[in-house]
């Protein structure tokens, strides 16, 4: 596997043809993240600065170099870099103005980024890709957040990921909204997708489950003081029992909205919150291609899948993939469901 370095202005430098180590971690609805190992010569050294892109022809993220250490052990020099995949570009904005929105979540998040990296304070080189028409839609109210963090919020509340996909050609990053299929056992509309020890694709099985953090009733509180403070109250128990959850919305201002649409702004903050307290459940194994499942041709980051093991059985989005490339040997491990965060965030304090 050939490894293309770019500038950061999109100007190709070199190719690392051989490393010691690769771990390539995509993610669904935030930035993935990569890690590299190879021996420390004077060309690596120089191909592999902080800020650099690396770009694989195979995959459709390409990683920012963050972070270059090198280290000698036993006569051996090695050099190891960090970085994240393009998107990371959004943390560096906040919105600013305000953003009242009603409408499709992908028109939504490209406004987002429009507005506050591209038209206004623009982000070198990045731009919008083409649209997808997708039909999800939602209704909010931001300012001073971060803008990758508020699109992540978009998309574990619709579903759909987003990506600063490298255009080397044109020289640009381009911002792009994308979904992906349900795959899973319960969909009769096409081929399905099961992981399992019958279809013999699955090796080093892990299962996790937490509720501690579940919420899954929201009472979402608006501007205003005492008995006029304005409260939506935001319901996904779906029979089971309520678990309750206080989110403090004071940033949302009704301004010239109407009693409805600022209703619907705090339901949509409501329901943010709640995809953020979803249970902790996931399923991670390392996958086998077989002549049934092969990895990018019938499943894919972002697919709903099936994972069956334990008498358990699990339909749900593979959010993460992470691919490791060591010693000739490759290691695909999909990641299904809701991990545990690494840090436990009950929500907000009134």
């Amino acid at each position: 596997m050939d490894l293309l370095i770019y500038s950061p202005d999109i100007v190709m430098q070199g190719t690392v043809d051989c490393f010691t180590s690769l771990r390539w971690r995509r993610r669904y609805f935030e930035p993935g993240e990569f890690e590299l190992h190879c021996a420390a010569t004077t060309d690596n050294l120089a191909l592999l600065a902080p800020g650099n892109i690396i770009h694989r022809i195979d995959r459709r993220e390409a990683g920012i170099i963050e972070g270059v250490s090198v280290s000698e052990n036993n006569g051996t020099e090695e050099i190891t870099v960090t970085g994240r995949f393009g998107s990371c570009l959004l943390c560096q904005r906040i919105i600013t103005p305000t953003i009242n929105y009603t409408g499709t979540v992908e028109d939504g998040m490209r406004k987002v980024v429009s507005d506050n990296a591209i038209t206004a304070r623009p982000v070198d080189r990045l731009t919008l890709g083409a649209t997808q028409g997708y039909a999800e839609t939602c209704t909010f109210q931001a300012t001073g957040k971060n803008v990758q963090t508020t699109l992540t919020a978009l998309a574990k509340a619709s579903g759909l990921g987003y990506i600063a996909r490298l255009d080397v050609p044109n020289r640009r990053w381009a911002f792009e909204v994308y979904k992906r299929a349900d795959k899973s056992v319960t969909q009769t509309a096409g081929p399905y997708v099961l992981f399992s020890d019958e279809f013999g694709n699955i090796t080093g099985p892990q299962y996790t489950y937490n509720e501690q953090a579940f919420k899954n009733y929201a009472y979402v509180a608006g501007e205003g003081e005492g008995s006029a403070r304005m409260i939506v109250e935001v319901d996904q128990t779906g029979g089971e029992p309520r678990r309750e959850l206080w989110v403090d919305a004071r940033d949302l201002q009704k301004g010239e909205l109407t009693d409805a649409q600022y209703q619907a702004q705090l339901t949509q903050r409501g329901l943010e919150k709640l995809a953020e307290a979803a249970r902790a459940e996931s399923f991670e194994a390392a996958a086998v291609d077989t002549a049934n499942f092969e990895y990018l041709t019938d499943w894919n980051l972002g697919d709903i899948v099936s994972f069956e093991k334990w008498g358990l059985l699990l339909n749900q989005r593979i959010t993460e993939v992470e691919e490791v490339y060591e010693n000739s040997v490759v290691t695909i491990t999909p990641v299904c469901g809701t991990p545990l965060p690494e840090t436990l965030d009950l929500g907000d304090d009134v």
